[in-house]
């Protein structure tokens, strides 16, 4: 899947008899998070090679707060000359569900100009007679009170999810929200918790010591980071895919001209075999696509996780 494809070698072609529409001196990647965090780490990654391509410097801009949405209005209401975008994840498609109000329509107000990659959501557990999501849910009926089960977030993709294996095996799993994964890591190797749900890349130094181990890893095809953690299709979910894919973003009302560009130097970048290593090392599974996958990926995320949203009524 790394691969370009002839599609995109056809936009890397086009990209370069369009560099003049691209008019910035410099162009500002917006990370709506934490500095030093996966997300900060691979929008620099991004932005240190991408620049060569685009023959433009790029920083990194770090506006924070309301789970991201201050970065991505900022990004949604900036002129739409390519020079100023965004790096988040196609979840944003489901905050119009989640969010009581936004100044701004992730669908509407924002394009994906392209996929940066994806951070798998995995469940995981201190148990050691626990060893895939069968298991789990057999432990669950001896627990008449439930499994406790710890995620970064009340509404993330990580906790949603979970809540949808619940009601699909009518399994009791009881959510403990932590604002963030570290306390709650600690506390699932202690045994507080029964198990988690968090993206690979935060917990990936407590299974390689071997205080955790993966029960499923919550998307449809296996994962390189960890290659033999079996899928949560594997085990009979066909249809879940609840990692956190990130995608670059530009005001919606960008031409197509400079998104074609944008998109194919992306792709490039992405695509590059040689920095395969440095995307494992901050859990990102690496995965170009075009602009238009990018937003049908987005749109579909919105799609399929508005229904466990409305049905679990989450306000954030």
């Amino acid at each position: 899947m790394r691969i370009l494809t002839s599609s995109l070698v056809a936009l890397l072609i086009t990209a370069s008899t369009q560099a003049s529409e691209l008019k910035c001196s410099q162009i500002k990647l917006v990370v709506p998070y934490t500095a030093g965090g996966a997300t900060d780490v691979a929008a620099r990654l991004v932005a240190r090679h991408i620049e060569p391509l685009l023959k433009t410097s790029t920083i990194i801009e770090t506006r924070t707060g309301a789970t991201g949405n201050i970065g991505s209005a900022f990004v949604a209401t900036s002129p739409a000359d390519g020079c100023t975008l965004l790096v988040n994840g196609a979840v944003i498609a489901t905050y119009p569900h989640s969010f009581k109000s936004l100044s701004y329509d992730p669908i509407k107000d924002l394009t994906a100009i392209g996929s940066i990659g994806v951070t798998p959501t995995v469940l995981v557990t201190s148990n050691k007679s626990v060893n895939n999501l069968q298991d789990l849910l057999a432990w669950s009926k001896t627990k008449p009170e439930g499994l406790s089960y710890g995620s970064a977030g009340y509404g993330l993709l990580h906790h949603l999810a979970v809540e949808e294996i619940a009601e699909q095996t009518k399994a009791k799993l009881v959510h403990v929200p932590y604002r963030g994964g570290g306390s709650a890591t600690q506390d699932l190797v202690t045994g507080e918790l029964a198990f988690g749900s968090f993206a690979l890349g935060s917990v990936v130094s407590f299974i390689k010591n071997g205080d955790l181990k993966i029960v499923s890893v919550l998307q449809s095809s296996r994962t390189t980071l960890a290659p033999d953690a079996q899928t949560i299709a594997e085990q009979g979910f066909p249809k879940m895919n609840a990692g956190v894919h990130f995608m670059v973003f530009a005001p919606s009302k960008t031409s197509k001209e400079i998104v074609n560009q944008l998109s194919a130097a992306l792709a490039k970048v992405v695509g590059d075999s040689s920095l395969k290593p440095n995307f494992d090392a901050i859990g990102f599974d690496p995965l170009p696509m075009d602009a238009n996958s990018s937003n049908e990926l987005v749109r579909q995320t919105g799609t399929d996780w508005a229904p466990v949203i409305q049905r679990l009524k989450i306000q954030l």
